[in-house]
């Protein structure tokens, strides 16, 4: 047969155009581009038969004799089916032979309109055959799926300073000194978890869809739209105040102690002795260090210790030991360290030398 009447199906089982496509050298390329130079209008024929070898040279697994030529009698059946029907409208069939009209610029001949859809279906049954047996012999594995690692957001409110957040959802945060809040950014689609070491008060914005979740070590606190204020600074106990709304509270460690909260209640948990406590609370003081004041009601010195440390970014050294049972009471609205110290010392009986962001304390 003449290369100039190649269908895409000869292109494909023709030994020197396979090797073009899968192993050209200088002899094929050059005679293949001399064909194409010679043969324009078989160009798009050349660029499907192109993709069927590829598509069928994948892999290198070997096949059964049987299977390939059933595989091929099914083409062969499908490509006679075609020529059936083309005999019974009097026009030119797509067989193995290759006998096909060409269509040549120039000329003002026309393809007629039945020939073309024929042509079109012959070389679409082929095609489907053709990538249904590469499917079937060449099984491509499976695209894997890569992970998205998730990306986090850290706000840190260093001892001195406190820290006013909007979140992406519209909630309001007010993080104290010496605390942190981290969560995945933007929230994920179906709840708003935040990590909270530290002390902060929450106004959350509404999203029954979503539900907003703190973390505190093993206790969780749920809310929808709600305000509540937590404090959870290390080896202090856990104290979590709800001002409106509702909020449900669930122990990792004590699933017996899941509970919920309604307004104006409080919990306080001993994550040591694995103790809840339901108490209320005075409101002014849980969120008096909001508004500039400290405030301490028989407070152990431990306690104190860490809240001017954090409040006032220094740091507090005994020179001797206090008192085991040493608690003090007082409250300082916006006053300077010294004042906060001179103020104490009366009651707790001390001396205090304060040397830039060095504090020491001598018990009497």
């Amino acid at each position: 047969m003449c290369k100039r009447d190649y269908t895409v199906e000869d292109f494909v089982l023709d030994a020197e155009f396979q090797k073009w496509v899968l192993h050209p050298d200088t002899g094929t390329k050059t005679y293949w581009e001399a064909y194409v130079a010679e043969n324009p209008g078989k160009h798009k024929d050349m660029v499907q038969a192109r993709k069927l070898v590829l598509n069928m040279s994948r892999n290198d697994r070997k096949v059964g004799q049987e299977r390939i030529e059933d595989t091929w009698k099914t083409i062969d059946q499908a490509l006679d089916k075609i020529q059936v029907d083309g005999r019974d409208k009097k026009i030119i069939p797509l067989d193995s032979s290759g006998t096909l009209r060409r269509f040549e610029k120039g000329t003002g001949g026309e393809y007629n309109k039945s020939m073309q859809f024929y042509r079109l279906v012959g070389i679409l049954a082929l095609a489907f055959s053709l990538s249904f047996m590469a499917s079937l012999f060449f099984p491509q594995p499976s695209p894997q799926l890569v992970e998205q690692p998730l990306k986090f957001e850290e706000h840190l409110a260093p001892p001195g300073v406190k820290s006013n957040l909007t979140l992406q959802d519209g909630s309001r945060v007010i993080l104290n000194s010496g605390s942190s809040l981290r969560y995945i950014k933007n929230f994920e689609p179906h709840q708003r978890v935040l990590e909270l070491q530290g002390e902060a008060f929450f106004e959350v914005a509404e999203d029954k869809s979503r539900p907003f979740k703190v973390k505190t070590g093993p206790v969780t606190t749920t809310a929808l739209g709600t305000s509540f204020n937590i404090k959870a600074f290390e080896n202090e106990p856990l104290d979590i105040s709800l001002f409106t709304g509702l909020v449900a509270v669930d122990f990792e460690l004590m699933p017996s102690q899941n509970t919920r909260l309604d307004k104006g209640q409080g919990l306080q948990i001993n994550l040591d002795r694995e103790e809840v406590k339901q108490v209320a609370f005075d409101a002014q003081k849980v969120l008096a260090w909001t508004k500039k004041t400290i405030v301490f009601e028989h407070t152990p010195m431990i306690e104190i210790k860490r809240v001017l440390e954090n409040w006032y970014g220094v740091k507090i050294n005994f020179a001797n030991r206090p008192r085991n049972d040493l608690e003090l009471s007082g409250r300082f609205h916006n006053q300077t360290l010294e004042n906060v110290l001179e103020g104490l010392s009366y009651s707790a009986r001390f001396d205090f030398r304060i040397d830039e962001d060095q504090v020491t304390l001598n018990f009497k």
